[in-house]
């Protein structure tokens, strides 16, 4: 069946909504009224027979509630906006959903936390709210945790916090943990505790032909190893998570945050924590990061932020001589080393929601110690970074989380996520204010990439899929390497028309 893009729709029937009862009080449907074919009605049709059959909400644009429904967490991409938004209130309403666009041509793409760097949970088709299902139910004895398809990061918080049992996941509550743990999954626990999909043990799934299919070790074994990296947007719509949760440290953990200021303490500081993370104990979970901010008298070499964070689930005295190499660096503006409580440190790492704004992403993985020369000459790019406000600015960071023996103890294929046998993962990163001029996100970004060009002589072509990168030319290798061609087949059998699609999802044969 044909793909159906949105203007297309729209055309071949917006005339008739009115009779349907769907108005045509917005721009966007006066728009396609003006222009459809005066005695067609199949789009009309289709939106009401979509709209009786939901036992949730559909939205169209000038419903009260589509733009807060269809406005994603990254607003770069806040001008792509969905046919409609249907507000999905259980699974069946997701079979639905698919069965819908399967019956009309339409593509459909799923929102849970809306946080796609690349915007990938956009859409002009079929926007399919899965926000509903988020609820997280954990079984206290064995650490069993069963979570909606939508369930955030902060509801797997509220319901483990202060207890026994903890998901590693990420460190944005409002992100979607479905989302993190098929791409992966990683943050402040990973190295002692692996990625949110090394916990998983069972998912459930709505494929292309609209059936559901429960996933395991044992059922749709292929599709399952999937799941485990091979990121969202490519083989249906996950409606539930079965994960086995970790047990939580008793003892305290260690905590440190230092803070230095300056071009050279950037490159001082991202030398020692690229060493230091060679051999770090699973342990140690930490980062560095150096981010341009305004220029002052002192010039842009001055105007630079240094910062490394991060916490120890072991003896705070192990954490001390670690920390050594840091913590002769130049001179701290800020000097935090002191035992803490598991909880208390997650509550201390734990990030809100914040206000909408524009931001980019694009990483690299490293698995051997990066020259002292090149990590000086991305500093020097640094303070050449185009934007240098509060809102507007770039940073380079490089995630201690990805290596140890923990991530190491499961091979390359053995699930989808192929990235074991790294030391660490950096990401030069850009945030603009939603409403800066297009110029100051593409300046932005182009030198994001001037960053990892820097860094490619010297590492291997890997990058994070939950960080995907439009501008990536050669995404198929740099996300799944060796895994590719066997996601590739999955692909085919489980959606052989390529209904869930995107920019960068797995293609068929």
């Amino acid at each position: 069946m044909p793909r159906m893009n949105r203007r297309r729709f729209l055309q071949s029937g917006a005339a008739a909504l009115l009779g349907l009862g769907i108005g045509l009080r917005g721009p966007l449907l006066k728009e396609a009224c003006a222009q459809a074919f005066p005695v067609a009605t199949t789009a009309a049709r289709a939106l009401a027979d979509l709209r009786h059959r939901l036992n949730g909400t559909l939205m169209l644009p000038d419903d009260s509630g589509y733009s807060a429904a269809s406005t994603p967490a990254n607003g770069r991409y806040r001008n792509i906006l969905p046919i409609a938004v249907a507000r999905c209130a259980d699974e069946a309403d997701v079979v639905t959903c698919v069965q819908w666009c399967n019956e009309n041509g339409v593509s459909p793409v799923a929102r849970g936390g809306g946080h796609s760097y690349a915007g990938f949970s956009t859409t002009t088709g079929l926007l399919v709210d899965l926000r509903r299902l988020n609820a997280v139910h954990l079984d206290k004895k064995t650490g069993v945790a069963v979570a909606g398809g939508a369930a955030l990061n902060n509801d797997f918080f509220v319901a483990s916090e202060d207890g026994d049992w903890f998901l590693p996941g990420g460190t944005c509550l409002g992100v979607g943990v479905g989302g993190l743990c098929l791409g992966g999954g990683i943050g402040y626990n990973t190295h002692w505790a692996g990625l949110t999909c090394d916990r998983l043990t069972a998912s459930r799934i709505v494929i292309a032909s609209g059936a559901i299919l429960d996933l395991d070790a044992s059922n749709n074994s292929d599709l399952f190893w999937a799941c485990r990296g091979g990121a969202g947007g490519s083989f249906g719509f996950n409606t539930q998570f079965t994960f086995d949760l970790v047990k939580v440290p008793i003892t305290t953990i260690g905590w440190y945050r230092f803070e230095w200021r300056g071009a050279d303490a950037a490159v001082a500081v991202l030398t020692a924590f690229d060493q230091m993370m060679q051999s770090a104990p699973a342990a140690l979970n930490a980062v560095a990061m150096a981010q341009a901010s305004a220029v002052g008298p002192d010039g842009p070499r001055a105007a630079i932020d240094v910062m490394s964070r991060g916490q120890y689930i072991g003896p705070f005295d192990e954490l001390q001589e670690l920390l050594r190499p840091l913590a002769k660096i130049g001179t701290l503006t800020m000097h935090t080393l002191e035992e803490t409580r598991f909880w208390d440190t997650q509550r201390l790492i734990a990030t809100a929601e914040p206000v909408i704004h524009a931001f980019g992403d694009i990483s690299r993985y490293a698995n051997k110690p990066i020259p002292d020369a090149v990590i000086a000459e991305m500093v020097d790019l640094l303070t050449t970074c185009p934007s240098r406000s509060d809102d507007n600015n770039g940073s380079i960071w490089s995630l201690g989380w990805v290596g140890g023996d923990v991530m190491n103890a499961i091979g390359r294929t053995e699930t989808a996520y192929v990235h074991r046998g790294v030391t660490t993962l950096y990401r030069p990163t850009t945030v603009w204010s939603d409403d800066a001029p297009e110029s100051v996100g593409n300046d932005l970004n182009a030198w994001s990439e001037s960053i990892i060009d820097t860094l490619k002589p010297h590492t291997p072509e890997e990058s994070y899929q939950n960080f995907p990168n439009r501008s990536l030319q050669n995404w198929q290798e740099l996300y799944y390497a060796e895994n590719f061609d066997r996601l590739v087949a999955i692909k085919t059998k489980y959606d052989p028309n390529n209904l869930f699609n995107n920019p960068q999802s797995i293609p068929i044969r």
